[in-house]
C-alpha cells in the first residue's frame, strides 16, 4: 500500500486540495482509495461528504491513532491512503511523516510561504521521511517561481510538481470532485496527473 501525507506546518498552503485531487485521480483509475483526515478543520471531510459516488474511503482520525489506522487499511486491501494533516501541529506532522511511504509538501511561492515551509523540511529530516515540495498554486504571469525553486532546491528538497492558481480547483472542490473528473481535459487536471506520474516514479 502507497501512503501519502501531505504535510505543512502552514496555514493555507494547499495540503487538503492536493490530497483531495491526488485521491480522486487515483480512484477514478480503480486504485483503492482512503483518506485519513487529521485535521480538525476537516475541509476534506467536508470535501468527501459533498461526492456522489463511495469510491474514496474517509476515516477521521487522531494522531496517536494514525499508524494503528494505516495499519488497518493495509490490512483490508487498501491500495493507496492518503493522510490530509493540520498546520501548526508538528505532533502531527511528525505522525504522518512517519507512517507514510512519501510525504508531499505544499509550498506557496511568496516569501512568507517559503520562510515557514523550512520548519516542514525540517520535520522531514527530523523523522526520517522521504518527500518531495509541490509548488502550489503559482499565479499566471509571474515570476515567483524561480525563487521558490531555488528556495526548496537549497533545502535539499526535491520538487516533484507544480500547480498554478486556478480557478478549476475551486470549482471541483465546490462539486466534491477532483479537476480530472470536473474538467478532464484542462490544465489543471494536467497538473494533477503529472504529480502523479512524479510520486509513482519516486516510490
Amino acid at each position: 500500500m502507497i501512503t501519502l501525507a501531505f504535510v505543512s506546518q502552514k496555514g493555507g498552503a494547499g495540503k487538503s486540495t492536493l490530497a483531495a485531487n491526488i485521491a480522486a485521480y487515483a480512484a477514478s483509475n480503480g486504485i483503492k482509495t482512503a483518506i485519513l483526515d487529521v485535521d480538525q478543520q476537516a475541509s476534506i471531510s467536508a470535501w468527501h461528504s459533498s461526492r456522489d459516488d463511495d469510491s474514496i474511503t474517509l476515516i477521521p482520525t487522531h494522531p496517536p491513532l494514525l499508524a494503528k489506522h494505516v495499519s488497518q487499511c493495509e490490512s483490508k486491501g487498501y491500495q493507496l491512503c492518503v493522510i490530509d494533516t493540520p498546520p501548526h501541529n508538528s505532533t502531527a506532522a511528525a505522525n504522518a511523516i512517519s507512517a507514510a511511504t512519501l510525504s508531499i509538501i505544499p509550498v506557496r511561492p511568496s516569501a512568507f510561504d517559503l520562510v515557514a515551509a523550512q520548519a516542514t523540511f525540517d520535520l522531514l529530516a527530523q523523522n526520517g521521511g522521504r518527500g518531495g515540495a509541490v509548488i502550489n498554486a503559482v499565479p499566471s504571469g509571474t515570476k515567483v517561481i524561480s525563487d521558490a525553486t531555488q528556495f526548496v532546491n537549497d533545502a535539499g528538497i526535491q520538487i516533484i510538481g507544480t500547480t498554478g492558481q486556478r480557478i478549476a480547483y475551486q470549482h471541483a472542490t465546490t462539486g466534491g470532485l477532483g479537476v480530472t473528473e470536473y474538467e478532464p481535459s484542462g490544465t489543471a487536471a494536467k497538473e494533477i496527473k503529472q504529480l502523479w506520474e512524479a510520486i509513482e516514479a519516486l516510490i
